[in-house]
Formats: C-alpha cells, sequence, structure tokens
C-alpha cells in the first residue's frame, strides 16, 4: 500500500468531508438499504454534526495526493462516521484509519470501544476483531428499518 497521509482533522476539511459522507451513504448503502434509511443516514450525518464531533472527539482524515478519501471519529469510547469513499475501498484505507482511532483510545486510556455497525460494513468489523453486542434497528419513514449492529472491541493488553 502507497504511503497515506493520516492527519487530524481541520475545520476547513468540513465540506470535503461532508461531501465524502454524502457520496460513500448513497454509493455504498444503495444496495442494503431503502431510500428512506439512506435519507435517515444523509440527516444523521450534517455538516453540523460533523463539525461538533470533531471539537469534541478526534477525527482523523486520509488523504492521498492531497484529497480527502477516508475519514472517522473517536468520541468518547465510541467510534463513529467512519467512511472511506467507494473509489478507495478495500485497499486498505478504513483499516488505517480504524488503527489511528483505537490507538488514540489506547492513548486516552480508553480499554474498549463501540460502534455501530451498518449492514454493508459489519464484515469489516468483524475481521477487525469487534464482537456483535446486539442486532437492533431505527424505524425510518413510510414504515421502513434501518437495521444496524451494536459492536464493541476490548483494546489494548487483552487484544
Amino acid at each position: 500500500m502507497e504511503d497515506i497521509p493520516l492527519r487530524r482533522f481541520l475545520p476547513g476539511d468540513i465540506e470535503d468531508v461532508s461531501r465524502l459522507v454524502v457520496e460513500t451513504i448513497e454509493v455504498s448503502y444503495a444496495k442494503s438499504y431503502p431510500r428512506e434509511a439512506i435519507d435517515y443516514f444523509l440527516e444523521y450525518h450534517t455538516v453540523e454534526q460533523i463539525l461538533l464531533d470533531a471539537t469534541r472527539g478526534c477525527t482523523f482524515v486520509l488523504a492521498p495526493g492531497g484529497r480527502i478519501a477516508g475519514t472517522g471519529t473517536l468520541l468518547g469510547t465510541t467510534i463513529k462516521r467512519v467512511f472511506v469513499h467507494p473509489s478507495r475501498q478495500r485497499r486498505g484505507y478504513g483499516a488505517l484509519l480504524m488503527h489511528a482511532l483505537e490507538s488514540e483510545a489506547i492513548r486516552r486510556g480508553i480499554g474498549r470501544v463501540d460502534l455501530s455497525a451498518s449492514l454493508p460494513s459489519k464484515r469489516f468489523y468483524d475481521l477487525l476483531g469487534y464482537a456483535t453486542e446486539c442486532e437492533d434497528y431505527i424505524p425510518v419513514r413510510n414504515g421502513k428499518r434501518l437495521d444496524y449492529y451494536t459492536m464493541v472491541k476490548a483494546l489494548g493488553e487483552g487484544r
């Protein structure tokens, strides 16, 4: 894998990160979720929420060639908003982001992290050693639902 610049999120990154999140949701979730669930995801990952989480937690971006292709956030013990652009998936970018987020958690003295995994991302987290704690769903418009998994992983010595 080429050297991929991984760095902390800067406020000036917001437009590129927001665009990355929207494009990834639209493409990667289309085969797994109804339109109503995709709209729910889009409403959840607003510019304001991305900025708030970055301010309250630790957000990383991957920027090969100077263009943001991946992002992920650690907020307390929760890893969230891990997205890699569809054109860059299956190249190790997601694993690189997760390693950085887990390392940051360890640095902060966190021994166990949790996350909510979408249907298309569950296998990725399984491969990284996350355990499914429960399956759940969020009711969305028109009687549809957004299915997801709550997953956890012990960090540090227990790994």
